[in-house]
């Protein structure tokens, strides 16, 4: 047997005619836990002008998994969108940390939402702007830079994570802005998946 139906059926392994495992996505790879309420996102609900760079004292996206919460926050998806055009060169990063006995500091807080819509917010907490407890380091582009003083328009701007990047409690991440000029108002998102630690 091959694991059961939520109603306690045993199925078989399905297999193709190789003997290769098949797995059948359905309705996406993230909708079975997002149904059960372990999804969730944080989203700018305004336009906001990003720090450039990497600072402790950020503004932009931070998403964080506060000490002594028991989960962890596993990546799904991040995405950015400028909203004026910057004076320059301009692309987006994810980019995180962690301290094991401090929490990124209260700034701007935003409000986690589940992708279970109208269902209760998890452990993670959401800022658009923060005193982080250690400099970040960047981790992977989400979108990748133009060298003119215009909107990004083509690139895809919300890209797939896939739980690649786990964030342990007293961990953040942030979409980290790096432009030649001045900074960027932007919005972005954050997906993740909470699972016990």
């Amino acid at each position: 047997m091959y694991g059961k139906t939520e109603a306690g059926v045993g199925k078989p392994v399905l297999v193709d005619s190789n003997g290769e495992m098949v797995a059948v996505g359905g309705d996406g790879a993230f909708a079975y836990t997002a149904r059960q309420g372990d999804c969730y996102y944080a989203a700018n609900q305004t336009g906001c002008v990003w720090t450039v760079e990497l600072a402790t004292t950020y503004t932009g996206l931070c998403v964080s998994n506060p000490v002594g919460s028991g989960k962890i926050l596993s990546i799904l998806m991040a995405g950015y969108s400028e909203i004026v055009a910057p004076t320059g060169i301009n692309d987006a990063w994810l980019a995180g940390g962690y301290h094991a006995s401090t929490d990124v500091a209260a700034g701007v807080a935003e409000t986690p939402h589940n992708l279970l819509l109208g269902s209760a917010a998890g452990a993670g907490k959401a800022w658009t702007g923060a005193t982080l407890p250690v400099a970040p380091t960047y981790i992977l582009p989400i979108q990748t830079g133009h060298t003119a003083a215009a909107l990004e328009g083509g690139a895809p701007c919300l890209q797939t994570i896939n739980g690649i990047i786990q964030v342990p409690a007293g961990g953040f991440v942030i979409v980290a802005c790096f432009t030649i000029g001045v900074a960027v108002g932007a919005k972005a998102a954050i997906l993740w998946r909470e699972v016990d630690a």
